[in-house]
């Protein structure tokens, strides 16, 4: 879309010199969420956002109203050892004068391996954020662990660990809000799509299960998400073809090293895939761009004797590391709604179906909206717009 890229140039022009972080402001005493920087990245109209939408004919259930100042961090957390690491991500604030408290708004990005394709570089990779902004919320998006300026680490792809950093920029946020003088009303709404589906109810589940004294939160919409990774694996290990053969390297990368599997390449997949995978899988490219070195199809992407053990009685420990990591066995406390298209050919809908069941039985208050012969590109706008347009029934005013 043009207008897209007119408003990456844009944004890139408008970026400006680094602030200082006021060491009162950082409110958490082990480090962890401590702003380490924050540099502005200028401020977006309403109008421009308004025009962004009808000239792309795009609905996300939000009409904007205020212009929006964005701002890069760096801030403090850690990882699966317990070892300090920076991360990165965006903080989109409402231009509005007058002393109001406002809600924080938390979305999480879809799958993205390369680096340097997250929101604190370009803005616009978290328009739901942005778009949240403009009509009173706190907007927030994390590059995650493993990406942005987090280069000495992988990213927990579909991991429950990638919850922690999510909490911690929530931490940040909050530091950064204290340091401007804004206040917030004390409402936490959570989203994501695709990957960033499993990432937001994997926040919401760290937070009610670790983190209550901290925070509470308001209300999650979780969006396309495997968040039965047993289920996803076996599914598409079963099947003959599979369109994102970069997802299945980039959760081998991620599970061999949190889960310590210390297993090459070549025990999973055959070669010359098992010799491209950790290159490809090194932050310096796309899932589309890892794609095109791969294979869609599955017997000639993994080793036969890989493939007859896991679909077996075979491969124990990474069978148990899926389910370890899938998200179905606790009872959520505030509500939730799963949003995803039923004609899903990357993640598979079953995944909400499977999730919805369990955690209803678990007692929750979830529901899930099908998107009716939805895909999983086809069906984002759709399910945002939907889901901001619960969280603005739920906003105090």
């Amino acid at each position: 879309m043009k207008k897209r890229f007119l408003l990456l140039l844009f944004l890139f022009l408008l970026v400006g010199c680094e602030e200082q972080v006021n060491e009162n402001c950082q409110s958490t005493s082990n480090g962890r969420g401590k702003v380490l920087s924050v540099l502005p990245l200028g401020t977006i109209s309403s109008s421009y956002l308004s025009n962004f939408l009808n000239d792309n004919n795009i609905d996300i259930g939000v009409r904007p109203e205020n212009d929006v100042k964005i701002y890069s961090i760096v801030y403090e957390t850690i990882d699966w050892d317990g070892i300090v690491r920076q991360a990165s991500g965006a903080i989109y604030v409402p231009d509005i004068e007058e002393k109001i408290e406002f809600p924080l708004y938390s979305g999480q990005h879809g799958t993205e391996s390369k680096r340097s394709n997250v929101a604190s570089i370009i803005p616009l990779r978290a328009f739901d954020a942005m778009f949240m902004a403009s009509i009173g919320y706190i907007g927030s998006s994390p590059d995650l662990l493993g990406l942005g300026v987090s280069d000495d680490v992988v990213h927990p792809y579909v991991h429950k660990f990638v919850a922690e950093a999510v909490v911690d920029k929530i931490r940040a946020v909050k530091n950064f809000l204290c340091d401007k003088g804004i206040n917030e009303n004390g409402q936490l709404f959570i989203a994501g799509y695709s990957e960033g589906g499993y990432v937001a109810m994997a926040t919401h589940q760290l937070i009610e299960q670790k983190y209550a004294d901290e925070f509470q939160v308001t209300a999650s919409a979780p969006m396309a998400g495997p968040y039965d990774m047993s289920f996803s694996s076996k599914r598409i290990l079963s099947i003959n073809s599979y369109p994102q053969p970069g997802y299945i390297s980039f959760t081998y990368m991620s599970y061999n090293t949190i889960e310590n599997l210390n297993r090459p390449a070549s025990d999973l997949f055959q070669n010359p895939y098992a010799e491209r995978i950790p290159d490809l899988m090194d932050g310096s490219k796309s899932i589309g761009e890892a794609n095109s070195y791969l294979t869609n199809v599955i017997k000639d992407l993994f080793s036969e004797k890989f493939l007859t053990e896991f679909l077996g009685n075979g491969e124990t420990e990474l069978k148990e590391s899926f389910e370890k990591n899938s998200l179905l066995d606790w009872k959520p406390k505030a509500p939730i709604k799963l949003f995803h298209g039923n004609n899903d050919d990357e993640v598979n809908y079953n995944n909400s179906v499977i999730a919805y069941d369990n955690l209803k039985n678990n007692g929750a208050d979830i529901e899930l909206i099908t998107i009716d012969g939805g895909s999983h590109s086809g069906s984002i706008f759709q399910s945002y717009s939907q889901a901001l347009d619960w969280f603005n029934t739920l906003k105090e005013e």
